[in-house]
């Protein structure tokens, strides 16, 4: 063979091994993934449509112009397969722990204990004088010292009913020291409130003050006037 005969062998083979025509699977393949990506992100590798990108890029022409672009795809789908299998085993084993803590938290609520936390507190003693009681019954309690006074009716909310004081003697104020300057709103036989006395009844009369009003122990009273009568002029002539 002359060399110009190899030479042209050597032209026509090189030119049967180029092909710069695009392949239309792989066209094919790109439009499908750029649409998975697009709405997916991360999540289309997991796509099942995913497999016919793969399908598709597999059967493209070696000889193509395309055919490095189509292995750089497969490369990147795989790629991404693998990143998103490793994060999703993340998130699966966050979420079971999550759910171990949650279960152990609920295993360690007492609901008898959550209830009497709830409940008042019994070493606090309630007021008895408070909102709601009853002033007959405290009334039977103490011996009547609640007594009932001028009517009330309260600005703003138009409350009406009662007034009540402790009655003005020693022994109701031992019984109800707590209420001493106050008086006690009552409507429909139940206490409303308590509050200051605006206008409390004056103090009874002291001893002091009674003493003081009573003529000394003691004083003479006071002689008539003239003088008393003479030892002279009591005796009569001989």
């Amino acid at each position: 063979m002359s060399r110009s005969a190899a030479i042209c062998l050597l032209l026509l083979a090189s030119a049967a091994c180029r092909n710069n025509d695009p392949d239309p699977r792989f066209q094919q393949a790109s439009a499908i993934y750029q649409q998975l990506y697009a709405t997916q992100l991360d999540d289309a590798y997991a796509d099942p449509r995913m497999e016919d990108v793969v399908a598709l890029l597999g059967k493209v022409n070696p000889r193509s112009i395309d055919a490095e672009r189509a292995q750089a795809m497969l490369r990147t789908i795989q790629k991404g397969r693998v990143e998103l299998a490793k994060e999703r085993a993340e998130r699966e084993k966050m979420a079971a722990a999550a759910a171990q803590s949650l279960a152990t938290v609920q295993v360690n609520l007492d609901p008898s204990k959550m209830l009497a936390a709830s409940e008042p507190d019994a070493g606090q003693p309630l007021d008895p004088f408070g909102p709601g009681a009853s002033v007959a019954d405290l009334n039977k309690q103490n011996g009547g010292c609640l007594v009932d006074n001028e009517p009330f009716k309260e600005q703003g909310t138009g409350v009406a009913g009662t007034v009540y004081r402790v009655a003005p003697s020693d022994v109701c104020r031992g019984k109800l020291p707590g209420l001493s300057g106050q008086i006690v709103l009552v409507v429909d036989g139940k206490i409303y409130r308590r509050t200051a006395d605006p206008g409390p009844p004056p103090p009874p009369p002291s001893a002091t003050a009674a003493a003081a009003r009573s003529p000394a122990a003691g004083a003479r009273p006071t002689p008539p006037p003239g003088g008393p009568p003479s030892a002279a002029q009591g005796q009569q002539p001989q």
